[in-house]
């Protein structure tokens, strides 16, 4: 109903007075605030639209579109749960087993687990068929060796939803054997490395992937399906 969008508008923005943060115009890509996104997930703004049996609020899709108009205008510092919100979560939700939802949705929901997005490699750009990132298979899971590049706020996040070739490249399906793991960004083998902009600021990074043992339970969807 308009009077209650209107509401819940009222509600975000008393809830934003009562913060402090520097407004940004590109703070859903720029400004990780964790604080900030946990007093969020106490509001219930956070996984609104998702499930209450994995945290969510399981409010209507246009209700979260007016947080987020509202949290935008605002210039607020939404980048620490934004992939996490609105791509991880939706993408638990199609292709995760019941496990992973309840191990990482309602974490997701209180602002406490972030995800980046490891998809882009060196001289590969936007071209995710050709990417190279290597995940070779082990009695219990992959071994994963490669490179991903403008993987934002990497260094501040928990986990990386990364896409990896879990066959080799076929010139005629240049799309087939592509997989996407969870990995977790505090394991051995992980490196991540600032790419700064050109004004000094560091939200994009290089994340370097040295033979990092995966379990079988980080595959998201079908292997190959990625």
């Amino acid at each position: 109903m308009p009077g209650s969008d209107g509401q819940l508008r009222g509600a975000v923005r008393a809830f934003l007075h009562g913060q402090r943060f520097e407004p940004h115009c590109h703070a859903w890509m720029t400004e990780f605030d964790a604080e900030f996104s946990r007093a969020l997930g106490r509001q219930g703004w956070i996984g609104m639209t998702w499930p209450p049996e994995y945290g969510g609020g399981g409010r209507p899709e246009r209700e979260r579109l007016a947080v987020i108009e509202e949290l935008l205008a605002a210039g607020a510092p939404v980048a620490a749960h934004w992939i996490a919100d609105r791509q991880t979560g939706p993408a638990l939700l199609r292709y995760g087993q019941p496990e992973q939802c309840r191990r990482y949705l309602p974490p997701i929901t209180r602002g406490e687990c972030f995800f980046a997005i490891g998809m882009s490699e060196p001289d590969s750009g936007s071209d995710l068929a050709s990417i190279r990132t290597a995940a070779t298979a082990t009695a219990d899971g992959w071994r994963v060796t490669g490179r991903k590049v403008w993987t934002g706020h990497a260094h501040q996040a928990d986990y990386l939803l990364a896409l990896v070739r879990t066959a080799p490249r076929d010139a005629s399906q240049r799309h087939a054997g592509l997989t996407q793991l969870i990995i977790d960004l505090s394991a051995a083998g992980v490196t991540v490395r600032p790419l700064r902009s050109l004004d000094g600021g560091h939200h994009f990074n290089e994340v370097t992937l040295d033979d990092v043992l995966v379990p079988r339970d980080a595959l998201l969807g079908r292997e190959g399906s990625g």
